[in-house]
């Protein structure tokens, strides 16, 4: 987006004084202004806010409330606001102090009504010393700011059905300042009151609820909101657009839901209010604290970076929510999850709410952890902690056997890094060590230490300290060694069993811990073993034995004389967090008789284990491939489907790259593609595994026969009973089409955008369009994120970026790696982590010597990598490498 006129200028300016060490003065420039230039050098010009600068000025700020006035429109590029920080400070007042503000341009500053002068350099205001008091200072700001196309800040959407235009505000962790200029960082909360002039078939939605709305007569509505409660800025919201609402009540707790209007017909509001009533009676009793807020408003809406987000009494869900088609199972679970999540962040993370970002870890992994025990404990969805150990516990293993994993609490210098956090450590894996606390306390114990930390602290900020000492007051227990070996070390331990039998019973069990080179901590944890026997032709669990392990080798004492076990599972229901080896009496018995388990969810972590063979390098992946295809044909359970068609369609990918015998690629890809199509076929007409088996189609779909059936579904020339194509689906045959160039592959695009225009729509015909394997369509798409990203919206970018380079494309890949390469610097200086993210997709796997070598390169040559940047291409390295040792253990190589 373009500026023009003073404000270009100015931004030209400051960005030309900034290389100099200096800044730029706003109006009234004088005597104080040059002083104010002088000392404000404490603070860095540049994007983001430090540690050390927020613990400075929170000594300069006592306290602050916010009242905020914003204008909004349908046509315009930019939004205007006032705001008055009712700001006091500490005596006396020595320092500039600065007003966090990225990318606007400011108008005026007044301090107690007088203009004063100011300086911005496009990323926060100073005002200097000699024009504040100690005490109380009203500070207004008069200021106008572009509306947002990237998601963050106050987002602008318009929907290409209907024309109709949408905001909403996303700020998680720096991006409050977007919207309207103030302290923002988290442990300054405030209160807010907000009035917002916008058009008056506009609904608009805020922290509480409007106490009135005024009629203008120049075609907008006035809305006033009363002052809300005293909560940090990142979670603050303004919301707007004409809105389909729904409305219902959870018992005295006013709840609305929120649509655009084009989307209205495919949402499911009983869903929406039964999840969230279900969440609402479970945090309400467990956490023994009244809801905070009033009211709880959910809005629906699109273009949203992330799933949903936590805003105080107006959460947001990002589209991806709504299926345009009947929702399986999982896909009812997965949004009876996120609703659960945001909510208890309502507690957890608004009410008493982390003193810096650090603590986002335990914002989010107490969320992770709570929502999972609201749907197992109060929901339909008896297999939540299934679906929490397929996807999110699978999340945290994956990132913590990464290059870059970390402490899951460790020091964030500034807020770059704390964008770089949102990763599988800080949700998935400290939500596991969370679900592993209760058996390790007591389950009471641990509630009531939550209970007791949200009474004390509300409307506060709190440290880590405060959260565990709760906890090991409640429970009697001294947790200091557990904290540091779970909280402040990094890496994923390994647990084995070892057992003797004689005359059929147990002589000797131990179970070994192990930990990597890089990070040698042997953690103390409660696990559950679970022994396993065949009986009646089933193999059955005969008994179970809790064990508190701690060491390198603990002697499991209480299992003498116990039954011998033909498969012994160290980790059974899932307890502890820790990767599992199996013993070799297990894995042949499990080999045999994988279908004959009578429980899902030990067949599920079987499975899994036998994939963690192959991406440990121990297990070659064409055994594990013809296992899967041997085996997984009876399995009736939808979680283990779910699970092992993924592993197919990774292995399919993995086909492509790694160095195999060309027959034999052709061959083990071709049985995999055969037996998708033929689950696809067999699965129960209608049934969440025939969707499960389409989507896998999708992805493994290559030869010839296999692309016909493909475009013949999508013509309607071949039917599948019970399966009914929804536009997404049918979206993802187009770009199967394209990404082989198979038949009609241009035309069918066309076609299907008309009967299709919604904005989903268009970002699908992008991503079929990326896709091609074609020189010039990866010419087009790689200009146009790279230099033309300013015309067009993220969600655009993403569409083509994700799909750019497939696996089958390395040729492709490399031909425009100099392109990208040459891009970095660039993507490297924008003030969009949002951005970054989206170019990182732009390097796929690399399953080679030489890809290693050339993301080796890039982390040599770019010293000074935004932190999203340079763990994207570590962890691009590391992925590397894995595939290479995958490759060298592939029968036969």
């Amino acid at each position: 987006m373009t500026k023009t006129g003073k404000f270009a200028a100015a931004l030209l300016c400051s960005a030309v004084l900034a290389a100099c060490g200096q800044t730029q003065s706003g109006i009234d420039q004088g005597v104080g202004a040059q002083t104010a230039t002088a000392q404000a050098t404490q603070r860095k010009a540049g994007p983001g806010l430090s540690e050390a600068y927020a613990k400075q000025r929170k000594q300069q700020i006592a306290a602050v409330d916010y009242r905020l006035s914003v204008q909004i429109d349908k046509n315009g590029e930019s939004f205007g606001g006032r705001v008055v920080a009712e700001t006091e400070l500490v005596e006396p007042v020595k320092a500039p102090l600065t007003i966090d503000f990225a990318g606007g341009s400011v108008k005026a500053v007044t301090v107690d009504g007088k203009s004063v002068p100011f300086e911005y350099n496009d990323h926060f205001i100073t005002i200097a010393p000699e024009h504040l008091h100690g005490g109380k200072n009203a500070i207004a700001v008069d200021y106008r700011h572009p509306y947002s196309t990237d998601g963050s800040g106050l987002h602008r959407f318009e929907d290409p059905e209907d024309g109709r235009v949408y905001m909403y505000t996303d700020f998680e962790p720096y991006d409050a300042n977007r919207l309207f200029p103030h302290f923002d960082q988290p442990n300054l909360k405030a209160h807010y009151t907000l009035d917002v002039k916008a058009p008056k078939d506009w609904l608009v939605i805020s922290s509480v609820r409007e106490e009135k709305i005024e009629q203008l007569e120049n075609g907008f509505n006035h809305w006033y909101f009363p002052q809300s409660k005293k909560f940090s800025s990142y979670i603050f919201s303004l919301h707007a657009g004409p809105f389909h609402t729904w409305e219902d009540d959870a018992d005295g707790i006013p709840l609305r839901l929120m649509a655009r209007q084009s989307l209205a017909e495919y949402v499911k509001p009983q869903d929406w209010f039964t999840f969230t009533k279900q969440s609402f009676a479970f945090f309400q009793d467990y956490f023994e604290v009244d809801y905070p807020f009033v009211k709880y408003d959910q809005v629906i809406v699109p273009d949203f970076n992330a799933g949903a987000m936590e805003n105080v009494g107006a959460v947001t869900f990002s589209e991806r929510f709504v299926s345009r088609g009947e929702k399986t199972r999982a896909q009812r679970s997965r949004l009876a999850n996120v609703i659960a999540h945001e909510m208890a962040h309502m507690w957890f993370g608004d009410l008493v709410t982390m003193d810096w970002w650090n603590g986002l870890w335990l914002n989010e992994s107490f969320a992770t952890y709570m929502a999972n025990l609201a749907l197992a404990e109060a929901s339909e969805f008896d297999d939540a902690w299934e679906n929490f150990y397929l996807g999110t516990k699978q999340w945290a293993y994956h990132s913590d056997q990464l290059v870059t994993t970390h402490a899951i609490e460790l020091p964030v210098n500034n807020t770059a890094e704390a964008f770089a956090n949102f990763d599988g450590i800080t949700y998935g894996k400290g939500g596991s060590v969370l679900k592993q606390l209760p058996y390790y306390l007591g389950k009471e114990e641990f509630r009531k230490g939550v209970s007791n930390y949200l009474k004390e602290l509300s409307y506060k900020n709190a440290e880590l300290d405060d959260f565990i000492g709760h906890l090991g007051k409640a429970a009697g227990k001294d947790l200091g060694r557990w904290q540091q070996q779970w909280l402040y070390q990094p890496g994923l331990n390994t647990l084995t069993a070892d057992f003797q039998c004689s005359d059929g019973k147990v002589t000797s069990l131990s179970l070994k811990q192990s930990a990597p080179m890089e990070y040698p901590t042997l953690r103390e944890q409660r696990t559950q073993l679970g022994f396993y026997q065949m009986q009646d032709g089933a193999m059955v669990r005969t008994a179970t034995l809790p064990v508190l392990y701690r060491g390198e080798v603990t002697e499991v004492t209480g299992a003498k004389d116990m039954e011998c076990p033909q498969i012994l599972y160290p980790n059974e229901g899932d307890w502890a967090f820790v990767k599992v080896n199996l013993d070799p009496v297990s894995v042949e018995q499990a080999s045999q008789h994988i279908n004959d388990i009578d429980s899902a969810f030990t067949r599920l972590m079987l499975w899994q284990s036998l994939y963690d063979s192959v991406y440990d390098a121990k297990l070659p992946l064409d055994q594990y491939v013809q296992f899967a295809l041997d085996n997984a044909g009876p399995e009736t359970d939808i979680n283990v489907v779910r699970l092992v068609s993924g592993h197919l369609t990774t292995a399919y990918a993995y086909l492509n790259q790694v160095a195999i015998d060309d027959a034999k690629r052709t061959e083990l890809q071709l049985a995999i593609e055969s037996f998708i199509w033929q689950q696809l076929q067999q699965a129960k007409a209608g049934s969440d595994a025939q969707k499960t088996w389409f989507s896998a189609f999708t992805e493994a779909a290559h030869s010839d026969g296999a692309l016909a059936n493909a475009g013949k579904l999508l013509n309607g020339e071949l039917a599948i009973e019970g399966l009914t194509l929804d536009p997404d689906m049918r979206w993802s045959l187009v770009v199967l089409q394209n990404q082989h160039l198979y038949g009609d592959y241009q035309k069918a695009i066309e076609r299907e955008l008309e009967k299709d225009s919604s904005d989903r729509a268009r970002n699908f015909a992008i991503s079929a369009e990326a896709v091609r394997p074609q020189p010039e369509a990866k010419a087009k798409w790689l200009d146009n994120v790279i230099d033309h990203r300013d015309d067009f919206k993220l969600s655009q970018l993403k569409a083509a970026a994700y799909t750019m380079f497939p696996s089958e494309q390395s040729e492709l890949f490399q031909a425009n790696l100099e392109r990208i390469v040459g891009a970095i610097d660039a993507a490297n200086a924008t003030n969009s982590p949002e951005y970054i993210g989206t170019f990182k997709a732009l390097f796929p796997l690399s399953c080679s010597e030489k890809g290693i070598e050339q993301v080796s390169k890039i982390l040599d040559e770019k010293k000074d990598l935004n932190p999203l940047l340079e763990k994207g291409m570590k962890n691009r390295r590391f992925e590397n490498q894995r595939c290479v040792a995958m490759s060298e253990l592939l029968t036969g190589n």
